[in-house]
């Protein structure tokens, strides 16, 4: 591999590592300068998403301990491979991306070095070490810490090749017996998956401060990332870290100026240039925003972010990145969820004969101002249209983001009634569709509340892609049924 002007060279003392095969039982060091392995990159990817290889005395190239909490989600779209993952590494949690390839060297043969986009990862993964293990520098010019796999496999590669490549069509592994398991056998067990699952978010929240957290601070972080979706998910975390709550409320009073603050620090104000076709409202509103911000930016000394954080790709226009920070600065608005004391409202709430009426009416009592009618982006206008936001992500804030804070409220403050009330609601909200859901419903067994849809989500990611059949209620019955006919 050669260098280029846009790839650091590395040291010339730098001596060759060793790359491992591992073949049946016996593990071979193999001292070479390029090694070229025939291995996909979605098995490393696999091999990552799974955990298979072994965890014990984990460390990175460096030599520093790590151990994965959370290896994140697959990112199907364009960016780093895997998106909030969470590690500890040398005795510091890290939260952010990691991305996965062959061999050290891919990092710099597909330019991740010069996308600011990789600047969130936070851990690069390969298979084999190369002449650019432990040399890896993002486009900041901070230096990358990697994982070696090779030498951890728990099984040899060529068999975990075989297995990866003949492996069969993506179901779940008791889809055709599903049918057979009784709905009394399912309920109850993927109801506790739920709400297993739910504490599980609320213990996540807390235990992602060294105290304890101020629960209005953690209430924004929270409901800005539910409005970014996965995709922009931790770019909207970094918004509300970047616009703290004071700030926010300082310059509530005039929509304008919120809109100049969220969408200013948010990097995504176009310059001149990008505006040539735009129409002269929209160039005039633009151009206020620029101006403001540069007054707000002094005043609160502001840390803007890259625009290349934010992901438009296969986005629908009403979650383009400016639209959905719109709708988060409107609730700073007056009558706004986060205008003053939120967590008080959502717990007095509960007092109220229908609180998911009393929360939503407050998530709609503000609206971007009216440029966003006509605009998904500060470029580009539309059709008219309503701005605010919609009753399918209302409904999402409130699953994601509200009932998890207020179960950990209930715990923080021993408030069984908060506790109680939490998983009584999520019973009454209607369940998120995505992929995971189609899944079960292409089974039959369609959720019918959140609860059952955080359920099930515990059920896939937790049991069912991880191979634990047996340590499923669904999948023990499966197995007893059988027995049984065997034995009949």
């Amino acid at each position: 591999m050669a260098a280029t002007a846009n790839r650091p060279t590395p040291s010339p003392a730098r001596r060759p590592l060793p790359v491992y095969q591992r073949v049946d039982d016996r593990v071979f060091a193999l001292t070479v300068h390029e090694p070229r392995p025939a291995v996909p990159e979605a098995l490393v990817q696999d091999l990552w998403r799974t955990q298979r290889f072994d965890p014990s005395g984990l460390t990175t190239t460096e030599g520093h301990p790590l151990r994965v909490l959370d290896p994140g989600t697959l990112n199907t779209d364009g960016g780093p491979d895997f998106l909030n993952a969470r590690l500890l590494m040398n005795g510091v949690e890290w939260v952010g991306a990691v991305e996965v390839h062959v061999q050290s060297g891919g990092w710099y043969a597909h330019d991740h070095h010069t996308d600011s986009r990789y600047n969130s990862v936070v851990l690069h993964v390969t298979l084999y070490p190369d002449m650019w293990t432990g040399g890896l520098l993002r486009a900041d010019g901070s230096a990358l810490p990697e994982l070696a796999l090779a030498d951890r496999l728990q099984r040899p590669l060529r068999k975990l090749l075989h297995a990866f490549l003949t492996r069969p069509a993506d179901t779940l592994p008791c889809a055709a017996q599903w049918a057979g398991v009784p709905a009394a056998v399912r309920t109850p067990f993927v109801e506790t998956l739920g709400r297993e699952r739910l504490q599980a978010k609320a213990r996540a929240l807390g235990d992602q401060y060294q105290v304890r957290p101020h629960l209005e601070s953690l209430l924004y972080r929270q409901l800005a990332r539910a409005l970014g979706f996965a995709k922009n998910a931790e770019p909207m975390a970094l918004l509300a870290q970047r616009v703290p709550l004071t700030v926010a409320r300082a310059e509530a009073a005039d929509p304008t100026r919120l809109d100049a603050l969220f969408l200013g620090t948010a990097g995504l104000l176009p310059e001149n240039d990008a505006m040539e076709e735009a129409s002269p409202d929209t160039r005039a509103y633009v151009d206020a925003l620029r101006t403001l911000f540069a007054e707000l930016q002094r005043r609160h000394a502001l840390q803007p972010m890259q625009r290349a954080q934010w992901q438009f790709f296969r986005l629908r226009p009403a979650n383009f990145p400016p639209l959905r920070i719109a709708q988060l600065a409107a609730l700073f608005h007056a009558g706004g969820l986060l205008r003053q004391d939120p967590v008080g409202h959502l717990i007095s709430g509960l007092d109220a004969d229908d609180p998911l009426t009393v929360w939503d009416d407050r998530l709609t009592a503000t609206i971007p101002p009216p440029f966003w009618c006509t605009h998904y982006r500060l470029g580009t206008e539309t059709a008219k249209r309503f701005p605010g936001i919609g009753q399918t992500r209302r409904r999402a804030l409130l699953t994601n983001a509200v009932l998890p804070l207020l179960l950990l409220y209930a715990e923080q403050e021993a408030a069984p009634p908060v506790r109680s009330a939490v998983f009584d609601l999520l019973q009454r909200l209607p369940a998120e569709r995505d992929r995971v859901m189609r899944r079960f419903t292409a089974l039959g067994s369609r959720p019918q509340n959140a609860l059952m849809a955080q359920g099930y989500h515990a059920l896939y990611r937790s049991y069912c892609t991880q191979g634990r059949c047996l340590s499923c209620a669904i999948g023990d019955h499966i197995v007893q049924a059988a027995s049984r006919e065997t034995n009949a």
